[in-house]
């Protein structure tokens, strides 16, 4: 579930939302329609915590993982498209990063902090994480030779299958999805 309290955003003396109460919840789809400009997009960026309200708050179950259809179709360029993918769920990238910095550099005052990282990879199904990053791929129509490629080197269709995937990738409990 994901609420908004009082939510207000002010540019300027204008006031974009003004004191909006709403809760999204669990099971259920909703659409936020209006004409361009109204702030549809804005607001989807207070609800993913990418933009702070002037007033109110944005409340998310605890535990529960949001993920946002990302805009930017260059954002990502110069990444591989598999990591792209991987990126959606951020705790688990980040934990992979870290350990492959550990083991590429690995020192004996290292093996704790890789036992650490090494129970939540696998809690995370991180030694699956590459397989269901190129099944979501090859699913949205994504070729395998096109996963070790950087994303710049893809078409814009290609792109936002990838932004999709990652944005569907490690089934986040809230899905927000913006055009």
């Amino acid at each position: 579930m994901i609420s908004a309290n009082g939510v207000t955003l002010r540019v300027g003396k204008k006031a974009l939302f003004e004191d909006v109460n709403i809760k999204f919840t669990e099971g259920n789809c909703y659409g936020l329609i209006g004409a361009n400009g109204a702030g549809k997009s804005t607001f989807l960026k207070i609800l993913s915590g990418a933009l702070e309200p002037t007033n109110g708050s944005i409340v998310i179950t605890p535990g529960q993982r949001l993920s946002v259809l990302e805009q930017d179709h260059f954002k990502y360029d110069d990444c591989v498209v598999l990591d792209t993918v991987m990126m959606g769920n951020a705790r688990l990238f980040e934990v992979k990063a870290e350990r492959e910095e550990i083991y590429a550099n690995f020192n004996e005052e290292d093996g704790i902090r890789a036992a650490e990282l090494e129970e939540e990879f696998a809690n995370m199904n991180g030694w699956e994480a590459e397989a269901d990053a190129a099944t979501l791929l090859n699913g949205l129509g994504i070729d395998t030779e096109l996963h070790s490629k950087l994303m710049g080197e893809l078409n814009g269709s290609e792109k936002v299958k990838v932004l999709l995937a990652r944005a569907l990738f490690g089934n986040p409990d809230i899905l927000l999805l913006d055009e």
